[in-house]
């Protein structure tokens, strides 16, 4: 990986309040919110939103390669909910109230990763608009992103392999059995941390 990249966060909220960027989350993030919070399936079912991508649309760039899970309302993204002003759920005067569990895509923001044929790939997923830390600080260190890229990647393959046996073994689908699905699967545990 070419490494040319400076960032720093400069903690200004603004990738946790654009109406553009979806925070989804994985079935360890989902545990680590119940576990971290000490709520249960119902509650964090109010802490998510699970945007429905119908059949024959075409599925937005940034969300091909998340899983999408069967619903009683059809095929969806899971997400954090974000408040009418676009607000992430978890955010207060610019700070994460779950920081210390936020969610792999946060961990990694502004960065995203892909291992493929190529081997293990990254992109920004963030414009200097949306993220001023991006040229700010000291360069990034190939092994901190390697790092990360691993421990995101490994999270979601275990969660897409609990998505697809999911999709395909449950005959009465709602949103509210996914989440009790995941919080029942201690592969999803705290070992999973950040």
């Amino acid at each position: 990986m070419n490494m040319d990249v400076c960032f720093e966060c400069t903690m200004c909220g603004a990738c946790c309040r654009d109406e553009s960027l979806l925070v989804t989350v994985t079935g360890s993030d989902i545990s680590r919110l119940s576990l971290f919070l000490g709520l249960g399936a119902g509650e964090i079912l109010r802490a998510l939103d699970f945007y429905v991508i119908e059949e024959g649309r075409d599925i937005p760039k940034g969300l091909k390669h998340i899983p999408r899970v069967k619903t009683e309302k059809g095929m969806a993204v899971i997400a954090l909910k974000k408040m009418e002003n676009g607000d992430c759920v978890f955010l207060r005067d610019n700070l994460c109230m779950i920081h210390v569990i936020r969610p792999a895509v946060c961990v990694s923001f502004p960065f995203v990763f892909n291992r493929g044929s190529e081997g293990l790939t990254w992109g920004l997923s963030a414009r200097k608009e949306i993220c001023p830390g991006l040229g700010q600080g000291p360069s990034v260190r190939e092994s901190d992103l390697l790092s990360t890229a691993e421990k995101v990647l490994d999270d979601l393959k275990l969660f897409k392999k609990s998505v697809d046996s999911w999709n395909d073994n449950i005959p009465a689908p709602t949103a509210l059995a996914f989440i009790e699905y995941i919080l029942a699967h201690p592969e999803f545990g705290l070992s999973k941390d950040f």
